[in-house]
């Protein structure tokens, strides 16, 4: 079967084979180390830093409980067809570092990969709402049940130029749709032939153009599809609100680059440059990056929480979450290794070496996250965080963000080409329909 242009049988044998030549290495280790809890994760910011903070962390896990745990690391480049394996019966470990709970969750059924921790909630979690903040839970509640500890986020805010926006006398960042658009049109520049040498807004920073629209279409009121991932809800008006703002920001308004959904497009070259004012979806690694790599534009940029659409401020949020592998002979010691790892003190110490934002608001009330106005922004952004997860083994295939994805077609043909809507959102509700029913 192909999804989004890939063979999933290859997939999949390519996925069991970077397992299985995982475990056969794990195999050959020594006796001793068959007792151990197995315990995976990806590698965030600089691998030697993370693989020694996570290992110390162990250590001191090990040294208050008795229980011996063997980390592993995942590399990204092989993290989803891993999971996917794990989810359809490859070999797993005890507990994970994962993300994509729901979908995961889906292909597994009550077999295999992602496992509820329901039993296991109160004793060790007693207090997990008013831990957490209510977006991350998102990524760790699906169907009723609870599956694990969500310690990492990735959380988009607004950012732009305050020295363009002082020129302009505009007074702090846009806190409306409408607004967007008075101030974009206010800091767009053009030369004496019209020529643009300034762009007033950008839709987003990340590569995933569809991630772009996803935040808009949630501040109109949209959802992708039913609770359940079995049915497409796109064909609505909440659609076509969040598509007419931004191809009116592209063609009505001549406010935002008409090759921003070109491959090769980065904005960031733009906004460093002076040749961008505005974005709408900024990734939290930009403040980090600006810090370390322009301190020249030192007073000149700040970050903003998102405008407020027609219903709400939801902001495009990203995250990954500790749990255990259904099959698990470990599960007890898994669930005391998590909630070992979920202290605050222990969060603060991953998202130093991670260089992404904690889900627990005591976290980000740190000295580490109040010391940048940009990180007391992320914090802010954190109440109107909505996970980008969806409860379809089809995501992944639906979102794909290059022509021949579903959600990047409609894009394209309706703000690019400036395509029939109606007859657009119609096709990719069909098409988008069709991918969930074979799932």
């Amino acid at each position: 079967m192909t999804k989004g242009g890939i063979d999933m049988t290859i997939l999949r044998r390519t996925a069991l084979a970077v397992v299985l030549g995982s475990t056969a290495a794990i195999a050959a280790g020594s006796a001793t180390a068959q007792d151990a809890v197995e315990f995976w994760t990806m590698t965030y910011g600089d691998q030697l830093n993370w693989k020694g903070e996570v290992e110390a962390l162990i250590d001191g896990f090990t040294e208050e409980t008795g229980i011996e745990v063997r980390h592993e690391i995942v590399p990204w480049g092989s993290a989803f067809q891993t999971y996917l394996t794990v989810s359809q019966g490859g070999a797993a470990p005890d507990c994970a570092d994962m993300y994509w709970l729901h979908s995961f969750s889906a292909i597994g059924g009550d077999q295999h990969g992602p496992m509820p921790l329901n039993e296991y909630r109160d004793e060790y979690f007693p207090t997990l709402e008013e831990d957490f903040y209510a977006g991350a839970l998102q990524d760790v509640l699906w169907q009723d049940d609870f599956y694990g500890i969500p310690w990492r986020g990735d959380i988009r805010a607004f950012i732009y130029r305050t020295d363009f926006a002082e020129e302009a006398g505009i007074d702090g960042p846009p806190q409306t749709w409408d607004e967007i658009v008075e101030d974009a049109k206010a800091l767009t520049v053009r030369d004496e032939n019209g020529n643009v040498e300034r762009w007033g807004f950008a839709y987003g920073t990340a590569t995933n153009v569809v991630s772009w629209l996803l935040p808009y279409y949630w501040q109109a009121g949209g959802t992708m599809m039913t609770d359940d991932g079995q049915t497409a809800t796109i064909d609505n008006e909440a659609m076509r609100t969040a598509l007419t703002f931004m191809r009116d920001l592209m063609w009505e308004h001549q406010v935002v680059n008409p090759d921003s959904l070109e491959a090769g497009y980065d904005p960031q070259p733009l906004f460093v440059n002076g040749q961008l004012a505005m974005v709408g979806s900024a990734e939290q690694a930009w403040g980090v990056e600006l810090d370390r790599d322009y301190p020249q534009l030192e007073g000149q940029w700040a970050m903003a929480t998102s405008p407020a659409g027609p219903e709400n401020s939801d902001s495009f949020s990203g995250a990954g979450y500790f749990g255990v592998l259904r099959g698990s002979d470990h599960v007890e010691e898994c669930v005391q290794l998590i909630e070992y790892m979920s202290r605050d003190e222990n969060m603060l110490r991953l998202a130093q070496a991670a260089g992404t934002v904690s889900t627990k608001p005591e976290v980000m009330a740190s000295e580490f996250w109040s010391d940048r106005p940009w990180k007391i922004v992320v914090g802010e952004a954190l109440q109107d965080a909505h996970t980008s997860q969806h409860p379809a083994p089809a995501w992944s295939a639906i979102a794909t963000p290059e022509p021949g994805g579903i959600l990047y077609d409609l894009m394209y043909d309706v703000i690019v080409l400036q395509e029939d809507m109606d007859a657009s959102i119609a096709e990719a509700q069909e098409r988008m329909q069709a991918e969930l029913d074979r799932s």
